[in-house]
């Protein structure tokens, strides 16, 4: 059964942040080749807070296989504390549209490639689409509950 139908992970740059660094932070979250699976990497520009100018990578994941290969390795890097937690605050987590939000300590992992989970600005955003049918929020909480017990796509 599908449990999500797309991925989206994002990072922000700032002007004296190091957008290589970043990016390739944002590249090394995802268990693919990027260019072999034809999977494209957007940077785009925002302005952000006293006019400076923002970079937005952004990769989302919609094959089948793709969404499932990056949860099985999302699974394998969370602890099962972490993993408890998210299920704690399933219900805040899950927006509307039946997205599931994480944000992961952008400076962690970049420097020890760990995974820890952060309500600060400073991270890298996933938005899991809960592939809920039918679209309600009870069925897409209890996919959530499903894989983060289960730890698999």
């Amino acid at each position: 059964m599908k449990n999500f139908t797309s991925v989206t992970l994002s990072v922000f740059a700032k002007p004296e942040d190091d957008a290589v660094r970043l990016k390739d932070g944002l590249l090394a979250l995802i268990p693919l080749n990027l260019e072999e699976e034809k999977i494209p990497l957007e940077d785009q520009k925002a302005l952000g807070f006293n006019e400076r100018t923002i970079h937005i990578f952004t990769v989302t994941l919609g094959k089948d296989r793709h969404v499932n290969a990056f949860i099985d390795f999302l699974m394998g890097k969370m602890n099962s504390q972490q993993k408890r937690q998210l299920l704690d605050q399933a219900e805040s987590r899950l927006d509307a549209d039946l997205v599931f939000f994480i944000r992961f300590d952008k400076e962690l992992w970049l420097q020890e490639r760990v995974l820890q989970l952060t309500d600060s600005g400073a991270c890298y955003h996933l938005k899991l689409n809960v592939a809920a049918f039918p679209r309600k929020r009870d069925v897409a909480l209890g996919i959530v509950t499903k894989v983060f017990k289960d730890g698999t796509a």
